[in-house]
């Protein structure tokens, strides 16, 4: 006897693994299928932890993450959410427990098996969970679309991930913002002088004017973080303060009097307030000058304390304003508490985590332990690159909250926990929360949180070949974004924008999105968008051929130190660094920074930048005839890392790993990889121009001539579809040298126009030149081509030598 275990319109079938809704079947991971039936079998008791990893993976490594979205996938399908847990419920602390009332029904095993079989004939199975590999520990070797930021919009890999910049900022308010209508500016164009201009916003609060002792300096952004807050709780639109911190960075020492009457400012915003804090007599006083193009007022308040005394006078602003002001509620942040958010706050907007991190650490325990202040603490340790740290602390919070209750926090601990995700690569996971945080923040008209969670839906689509679909939830996030004067969000999707036509393989069209972004960022001071934006650009440039701009581009977001206090993302920008001195010929300058990415970055966080920079190692060393370096840096390249965080970085492993055996000599290795490459290229059309060129050089090799000159056709043929000048001449070259040795000239002349525009900077094109000119005779021509590819090489030639020596 089996038993079926009946809830609301479903029905669970362990016996024969099914599970259905109003009878059609529904598709559920085989991980998340066993926590299910574990959770519903003991549905007498909450089940902890470690006892349901255990059961269902079979041993106890797996990390609680997997476990924490494991259970977020079976509410999904259930038709739950973490919020009201109607099915399985979180222990805080513990673990989960079935909460649904079923009907569990004994029925014959062989009838059971029979009326399934039947019912799945005719039903369409309902698949909620479409592929979940990250769900299953033991499913590592199947491919995912992940790409450096969502990592790299991360780590810048750092993830970044990152899955972009946007994900590297997390929001520290917690109240919702009221509705607007703003117009909002088409993406940024490169060409257009207004692309870099701010979103313009009701209100910009600047840094306080403090006259108060040293100790009360943080008051400076503290105040300002939280007049901002509550203007725009009070349903005045505001500019958030990392925007106005950054945007400031450009007037340098400014007088306060001054920024507030700035022209400059007033792009940014209809109205400027500028907050003066007084200490005197034991006695607080906050005054806010505000100043616009069409009236002028002040308010002001005092108090005991100068947090309350700057809520005050913000009230009362808002009421000169028309406005009126959020009520005080029970559930607002005591004075203590809020003292400690706001300074923390104020450290984490003048980049000082460490400062930040500080002053949580020697606060009491009974603040440490604050759901807001564990929050705050996640944020610092994700910007400093600590991602499990984070990762644990948000899955510890998310369940210390009641269902139901604080859906402002719970909806920022899931997109601190999406960040966490994004940066790891595990985008399906971070989907999840970003979806999960939308639901949660949807009819409160949240802009921030809408804003980022659609940035982060976007970049998974993307990184999942679903471009459209990323498109319009980027549409989406910028016009959230927008509506709050967030200018970080909106060059944060512009960033975005740009990355996805680099996915898509149209690198000139994401360098004008690429370096409006960077100008927006720039202009804003923010340093770690501003070198997101450039390690983009460099890499565009790169597959323009264009080798002296990508180095120019490199320089400027040089040293990694400079730019960003991440450490994950410093690894990457020394990877993109490396990639520019390779173009320009410091090949050994490149490879020191290789040597270091190997000897010093983190064998688990670092994993998709150390195995690009394997990759470029790799190509340095087939460069050059080092057999046995090749090898040994293609190994440490062609390893799941790399296909996860850059698919087309895993592809070209594929091609020049390939190349490499053949080169030693073992065709049947080469043709087996060979092999393995057109596999992974169904349904990708850049994936089967690559696997076509590996096909010509494996019939090359194996002088089966006419099958090679056809795939390098069909190679040079899917190329020009393309237009990316790194792929015509990565095919070209080749191909013209299988034409000029199958002395096809008149072939061979008509490939060698389509690359000779990049002879002058790519040594691949200038030798295909010289062979093709020795063909025809044309010794003169051979002979300039012939020096130019020897300067072009002469980086590699120098190391040759060294290696010979």
């Amino acid at each position: 006897m089996t038993t079926t275990y009946r809830f609301d319109d479903f029905e669970f079938h362990p016996a024969t693994r099914e599970l259905r809704k109003a009878g059609r079947p529904l598709a559920l991971p085989a991980r998340a299928f066993d926590c299910l039936a574990y959770l519903i079998e003991h549905r007498e008791r909450a089940v902890g932890r470690d006892e349901l990893i255990a059961a269902v993976w079979g041993r106890v490594e797996i990390s609680d993450a997997l476990l924490g979205h494991t259970i977020v996938r079976i509410r999904r399908s259930l038709g739950d959410t973490g919020n009201e847990q109607r099915t399985i419920r979180t222990v805080p602390r513990f673990g989960y427990r079935w909460a649904l009332p079923l009907e569990a029904v004994a029925e014959d095993a062989a009838a059971a098996a029979d009326a399934a079989t039947d019912a799945a004939a005719g039903a369409p199975v309902i698949d909620v969970a479409a592929i979940e590999p990250a769900l299953d520990a033991d499913a590592s070797s199947s491919p995912r679309r992940s790409h450096f930021a969502l990592a790299a919009i991360a780590g810048v890999t750092l993830a970044l991930g990152v899955l972009g910049y946007a994900t590297w900022r997390q929001l520290q308010r917690a109240t919702p913002v009221a509705s607007s209508k703003p117009v909002v500016p088409a993406v940024a164009n490169a060409d257009d002088t207004n692309a870099d201009a701010p979103i313009a916003v009701a209100a910009l609060v600047l840094p306080a004017a403090v006259d108060a002792p040293d100790e009360w300096r943080w008051l400076r952004l503290g105040v300002m973080d939280l007049v901002a807050n509550r203007l725009r709780s009070g349903a005045l639109p505001t500019a958030p303060s990392e925007s106005v911190v950054s945007l400031l960075r450009q007037h340098g020492n400014a007088d306060a009097a001054d920024l507030l009457h700035d022209a400059t400012l007033a792009q940014a915003a209809a109205m400027r307030v500028l907050p003066r804090v007084s200490l005197a007599d034991g006695r607080w006083r906050v005054r806010l000058e505000a100043f616009g193009t069409q009236r002028s007022l002040t308010a002001e308040a005092d108090g005991g304390d100068a947090i309350s005394a700057a809520r005050d006078a913000a009230d009362a602003l808002l009421r000169k304003l028309g406005k009126q002001p959020r009520a005080v509620s029970a559930s607002d942040a005591p004075p203590a508490l809020e003292a400690l958010l706001q300074r923390s706050g104020a450290a984490m907007l003048a980049d000082q985590l460490d400062q930040a991190r500080a002053l949580i650490e020697a606060a009491p325990p009974e603040l440490r332990e604050r759901p807001q202040v564990e929050h705050r603490m996640a944020q610092i340790e994700l910007r400093s690159g600590e991602y499990d740290a984070a990762e644990a602390r948000m899955h510890a919070l998310v369940d210390r909250l009641p269902p139901g209750r604080d859906d402002a926090l719970r909806a920022r601990a899931m997109l601190t926990l999406a960040a966490a995700q994004v940066r790891r690569n595990h985008a399906e996971l971070a989907a999840d929360l970003y979806d999960e945080a939308i639901a949660l923040r949807a009819n409160a008209g949240d802009h921030e949180v809408l804003g980022v969670a659609r940035l982060g839906r976007g970049t998974v689509l993307a990184q999942q070949g679903r471009y459209d679909e990323a498109t319009a939830e980027l549409s989406q996030a910028r016009t959230e974004l927008a509506t709050i004067g967030d200018s970080l969000g909106v060059a944060s999707v512009d960033v975005n924008l740009g990355e996805f036509q680099r996915m898509r393989h149209r690198p000139a069209d994401a360098l004008a999105v690429l370096k409006g972004a960077a100008r927006q960022f720039e202009r804003l001071g923010a340093r770690e968008g501003r070198a997101y934006a450039l390690v983009q650009q460099a890499l565009v440039e790169s597959e323009l051929l264009d080798v002296d701009a990508a180095f120019a581009t490199s320089e400027r977001f040089w040293p990694a130190e400079a730019n960003t206090n991440n450490r994950r993302m410093r690894w990457q920008l020394t990877r993109v660094r490396a990639v520019a001195l390779v173009g320009v010929g410091r090949v050994a300058d490149a490879q020191a920074l290789l040597a270091q990415i190997d000897k010093d970055a983190d064998a688990q966080r670092d994993a998709p930048t150390r195995a690009q920079a394997a990759l470029l190692a790799a190509r340095i060393a087939e460069r050059t005839g080092d057999a046995a370096a090749a090898t040994a840096s293609i190994a440490r390249a062609r390893v799941p890392a790399l296909r996860d965080a850059d698919p087309s970085d895993w592809t070209r492993a594929l091609v020049l790993h390939a190349r490499i055996q053949r080169e030693h000599g073992d065709l049947a290795a080469a043709a087996a990889t060979t092999v393995a490459l057109q596999a992974e290229a169904a349904g990708d059309e850049w994936r089967k121009l690559q696997a076509s060129l590996a096909a010509a050089e494996q019939a090359w090799a194996e002088r089966r001539r006419e099958p090679a000159l056809e795939r390098f056709a069909q190679a040079m043929q899917a190329a020009e579809r393309f237009g990316v000048p790194d792929d015509l001449v990565a095919v070209g070259a080749p191909y013209l040298a299988a034409l000029v040795d199958a002395s096809q000239l008149d072939s061979a002349r008509t490939v060698s126009g389509r690359i000779a525009l990049w002879a002058e900077h790519d040594a691949r094109a200038a030798g295909a030149q010289a062979r093709l000119f020795r063909a025809l005779g044309q010794d003169d021509a051979a002979r300039v081509a012939e020096e130019n590819e020897a300067r072009l090489l002469a980086g590699y030639t120098g190391l040759a030598a060294d290696r010979s020596r």
